[in-house]
């Protein structure tokens, strides 16, 4: 491991303290309440997370100088810290956060176009530190509550924010709910709450409605993070404008509506930071084409479960299109998923058998006035493809997958994934949106005319051993098809795996 400074060492063991004291504080429930104000509890929110990762990536082969790390392990961690105080309706909320990386590997960024050897190259990327740590605003916002408005909620401030569950009912069962926060949530917008600095957006979030049906409209400007350890600024000339129209099980008594979820949705994404747009134009140098990017997208999803004799039934869709500009051209692009499966609640381990099939779609003439890649914006793309290198942009994803229960408050998530380029004129894209002035978001590497990007196996263990403490066990390999193997020709085969703890109060 790399030598840390005297100061990050110090706050290495402050963090670890503290996990320690999480963990010891069972008596405790969402917080800790700190003292009182007019009767009511200024209450302590606390939570803090250590993943090991180790990566075995693609192999870049030899190049000048020796060979890239692509074989490295890392320990990504945070601490957040939080004090929230409501009275008369009007809440208000104040957290830290501090991340801390140690052992980045310094030799894990390859010439082009092999680029990010995994995740720790993103993280080292930005500053070419091994070890870094920081601490900032992750959210400050007062919030105004229904009883107090009539109906509406609003919010204003530093905020975290998920499409898709910005209306979740509370008496959701438990099938609809695990879609709705596994399959729905976080595709075009999230918190990128996979990486150990996260985003969050500076704005105002207004919804109304009630337990039926539920209206919301937020704007917001992302802030710096993801892979960026200075998480406090915000990203500058960016916006962000979302609106939904959400309908729950109560919004109707028919029977075939039955237990249902559906939401109509917009957003508006605006990019103006002058940077060299990714995609299968390839230019480069003083022809590079600088943006500006404004996309509108509009987009749909609806998600079901019902009784089929000694088991339920899920099925799932999802599509959103898009318009606007893409730097000098006109982006058209669409993105459509479908899932079905099949639970059995009354036998051992509940086992749920679900399969899928997303195309997210890609541009078929890097030579024409169109942009035709799909645009994935600002999403928390580790939530889809659980060994992140891919995401939703030129790809056809075809999944089936296993769900095991095999005891309260276990889950064993087992996948494997078909994954192809929509288009082979198009690159094979990688990221999850933008997180500074300085680098894009995301990476595209050639197809070299091919389609077949690889085999996804992959098996995830998640044990919430209580309300406090969470453990999660992750392993994937990925054998790379044809265009992994043009760009990697010395090993087109990788895994990727990780060890996890959880605490919060």
């Amino acid at each position: 491991m790399r030598a840390i400074n005297a100061n990050s060492h110090l706050l290495l063991v402050c963090m670890a303290a503290i996990a320690a004291i999480l963990a010891a504080s069972g008596a405790a429930n969402s917080g800790i309440d700190l003292f009182t104000i007019d009767g009511q509890p200024v209450v302590l929110t606390a939570s803090e997370q250590n993943r090991e990762e180790v990566w075995n990536y693609f192999n870049p082969g030899s190049v000048k100088g020796g060979f890239n790390e692509n074989q490295y392990n890392f320990l990504g961690s945070w601490l957040r810290l939080g004090a929230g105080y409501q009275l008369d309706g009007i809440k208000g909320y104040a957290e830290l956060m501090v991340p801390y990386l140690v052992n980045l590997p310094d030799k894990a960024i390859a010439p082009s176009p092999k680029g990010l050897l995994g995740l720790g190259a993103n993280y080292y990327q930005p500053y070419g530190n091994a070890n870094d740590a920081s601490v900032f605003l992750k959210q400050g916002y007062l919030e105004f509550g229904r009883e107090l408005l009539g109906g509406f909620e609003l919010k204003g401030g530093r905020f975290e924010f998920f499409d898709g569950v910005e209306f979740e009912p509370d008496d959701l069962d438990s099938e609809l709910k695990w879609l709705l926060d596994n399959r729905i949530k976080q595709r075009l917008i999230g918190n990128f709450g996979f990486s150990d600095v996260m985003r969050s957006f500076d704005g105002a979030l207004a919804t109304y409605g009630d337990d039926r049906w539920q209206a919301s409209v937020m704007y917001g400007v992302p802030t710096k993070g993801v892979f960026d350890i200075n998480g406090m600024n915000e990203i500058s000339d960016m916006d962000l404008a979302y609106a939904s129209l959400n309908a729950g099980p109560k919004m109707f008594t028919s029977p075939a509506w039955g237990n249902s979820l559906f939401r109509l949705f917009y957003i508006y994404y605006s990019d103006t930071r002058g940077l060299p747009l990714v995609d299968n134009r390839e230019l480069k140098g003083s022809s590079a084409d600088t943006g500006p990017v404004s996309i509108d997208t509009v987009g749909a999803d609806y998600v079901r479960t019902l009784q089929a004799g000694p088991g339920v039934i899920d099925l799932l869709g999802w599509c959103a299109g898009q318009f606007g500009s893409w730097g000098t051209l006109s982006q058209r692009a669409y993105a459509v998923v479908g899932e079905a499966g099949y639970r059995l609640d009354n036998i051992a381990w509940k086992p749920w058998i679900r399969i899928g099939y997303t195309v997210g779609s890609g541009d078929g003439n890097p030579k024409d006035s169109t942009h035709g890649t799909f645009f994935q914006i600002l999403p928390t793309p580790r939530q889809y493809a659980f060994f992140p290198f891919f995401n939703m942009m030129n790809v056809d994803d075809a999944m089936l997958q296993l769900i095991l229960e095999p005891h309260s408050g276990m889950e064993i998530q087992s996948s494997i994934h078909g994954l192809w380029l929509d288009s082979k004129e198009d690159l094979w894209y990688s990221g999850g949106g933008a997180y500074d002035n300085r680098f894009f978001g995301y990476s595209g590497r050639p197809s070299n005319g091919s389609d077949y990007l690889a085999t996804l196996a992959d098996c995830q263990f998640t044990w919430r051993m209580n309300e406090h403490v969470t453990l999660q066990l992750y392993y994937g390999h990925a054998f790379g098809g044809s265009v992994i193997g043009s760009n990697f020709p010395s090993g087109r085969e990788a895994d990727y795996g990780f060890i996890q703890t959880t605490f919060k109060l």
